[in-house]
């Protein structure tokens, strides 16, 4: 493991602690970005960990759709609240 893989995963597994943390105090819709930066975090240490690159050819593709899903799903989410207030409101 290189310096910078472990620095991402530090990374990714603050975030997704922060956004769970978070979540009961600012929004609900912090559990989705959460599992998005677990979903990093896993992604990343099974990068390291298997003896293949998870950033190549099919691998690749799949890791952006998941990741563009999310995003979407996410910023979907954040103009619906902006629309209609928090959903615990």
């Amino acid at each position: 493991m290189q310096f910078m893989d472990v620095v991402y995963l530090i990374l990714w597994a603050l975030l997704a602690a922060y956004c769970f943390y978070s979540a009961h105090k600012l929004s609900p819709i912090l559990y989705i970005l959460g599992t998005f930066f677990v979903f990093m975090f896993g992604w990343y240490l099974a990068n390291d960990l298997l003896p293949l690159n998870l950033f190549d050819g099919m691998y690749n593709i799949i890791f952006r759709c998941i990741a563009g899903g999310f995003l979407v799903l996410f910023v979907g989410l954040y103009f619906w609240v902006k629309k209609h207030g928090k959903p615990d409101e």
